[in-house]
């Protein structure tokens, strides 16, 4: 009973301050199966797009038959120097990540037109610790080529939905 009770006052306690789930997201059922080209075969960002598409409800390509096709046009990723310390090493970067895309329906109509989302993240670079860097500068990557998976399926959704 007393959890029962702690279960529904937490309930409560997020309905009040405005929390709500974000909607699952669901592509246009019209759009039928759709493709992901990158001009990179081998390109973790189209290999991550193609299954999230897949979880959002989108049907896989089929080879030989029309589809839709979400074309990665560009995709860039770069560090910047933010600050330096007095011996001018650098202390703070930030990783800009930035995709262009497009999705081409599978009658050859652009369905949604060409975008540009740009993700960016600042971390502090320790000089001494450096055999560590290496590794969250991967660890970061990682991260934002996740959050753009996120982003060009929430536009596309959105795009999508306004049609």
């Amino acid at each position: 009973m007393r959890n029962l009770l702690i279960v529904l006052c937490l309930s409560l306690l997020a309905a009040g301050c405005g929390f709500k789930p974000r909607a699952s997201l669901a592509l246009a059922t019209e759009l039928g199966p759709v493709a992901v080209s990158a001009g990179d075969p081998y390109s973790p960002l189209a290999r991550d797009l193609a299954t999230a598409l897949d979880r959002a409800g989108a049907q896989p390509a089929v080879a030989g038959q029309p589809s839709a096709t979400l074309k990665v046009l560009a995709e860039q990723l770069s560090n910047r120097p933010l600050t330096f310390d007095r011996g001018a090493g650098v202390r703070e970067y930030q990783t800009s990540y930035s995709v262009e895309f497009e999705l081409v329906g599978a009658d050859g109509s652009v369905r949604v037109p060409r975008q540009r989302v740009e993700l960016n993240r600042e971390y502090t670079y320790d000089a001494t610790g450096s055999i560590g860097s290496p590794a969250e500068e991967r660890l970061l990557r990682d991260e934002l080529r996740r959050e753009m998976v996120g982003a060009v399926v929430r536009r596309l959704d959105a795009a999508l939905r306004a049609d």
